[in-house]
């Protein structure tokens, strides 16, 4: 078992030698493209990370009728309270309403003179369970809501939740369809630098094969020399993917003291870096054997 593996390994490293140039083109294409899929995987993972958070800061407004009564908004609090999805209800005064909304206004009161009698209604403001911050399941809340006594109307984010959600559905097939394409490239790449070097050593070949070495034997090397220029260009991939992320962080870290909050970015999680290292070598493998099929 060690004897063939030396003979392997060693051939590897022989065709590495003999085609030097076309070894590093095809272990830059797929850095290249890993580069580019990561780039999108990145952006994918802190936009979804991102829309997590905002999600949260999601709410339910149930704007009451004036004239409400106490009683029926106790009623109403109790209600919603036990409502599917609903994790907290938080009843706004029409008082305080007003005192929020001239704080908003802080520096414009002027805005406000003039205004005369409290025109700001009271409310319900409902956070959601995580399950159910979903547009569509946003909207299911929002119709079994809008029948209750003394609810006047119902807002929502969907439309913004929406357009967030149409926005990392297209970060994630835009991803997925650059990451194909490249993909592909790559194997076509590679496929031609093992070809070359099985032509230049059709003579090696042609002697094994005259000594009764199996097919497998004799195309192990070329695919050992595919996965290992995949590995190679994925492990290079990651480091310059760790490079723009540590530089992308530095500036949005600048530009987060600036605007006077926190900007934080997420690298890709342990799991990915081996998927990348996996989808790497299996390129390279992917090549050797689309060449070495045809020509063995």
């Amino acid at each position: 078992m060690i004897r063939p593996l030396r003979y392997f390994f060693k051939e590897v490293l022989l065709n590495l030698r003999a085609n030097t140039s076309t070894a590093v083109i095809s272990t830059v294409t797929i850095a290249f493209t890993m580069v580019l899929f990561g780039l999108f995987l990145l952006l994918y993972l802190n936009l979804n990370a991102l829309v997590g958070s905002l999600r949260q800061e999601i709410k339910v407004i149930l704007y009451l009728r004036d004239g409400i009564s106490e009683k029926e908004i106790v009623s109403l609090h109790d209600k919603l309270r036990e409502q599917a999805g609903v994790s907290n209800v938080t009843y706004v005064s029409k008082e305080k309403a007003l005192e929020d909304f001239r704080r908003s206004l802080e520096g414009q009161d002027i805005l406000l003179r003039g205004l005369g009698d409290n025109p700001l209604p009271a409310s319900f403001e409902l956070t959601l369970e995580k399950t159910f911050q979903s547009s569509e399941a946003i909207r299911r809340v929002a119709l079994q809501l809008k029948g209750l006594k003394g609810v006047d109307d119902i807002q929502y984010g969907r439309e913004w939740v929406e357009n967030v959600n149409a926005v990392l559905e297209t970060v994630r097939v835009g991803s997925l369809l650059i990451g194909l394409v490249l993909g592909l490239a790559a194997v076509v790449i590679i496929s031609s630098t093992i070809r070359l070097t099985v032509l230049s050593r059709h003579e090696d070949i042609e002697v094994l094969q005259l000594i009764g070495a199996t097919r497998a034997y004799i195309q192990m090397p070329f695919l050992l020399e595919g996965g290992f220029l995949g590995l190679i260009g994925g492990a290079v991939s990651i480091l310059l993917l760790r490079a723009v992320y540590e530089l992308a962080r530095s500036r949005l870290t600048e530009t987060g003291g600036l605007l006077g909050s926190a900007v934080t970015l997420m690298f890709l999680p342990a799991p990915w870096l081996l998927i990348f290292l996996a989808v790497g070598a299996g390129l390279g493998c992917a090549g050797s054997l689309l060449s070495i099929r045809r020509l063995l």
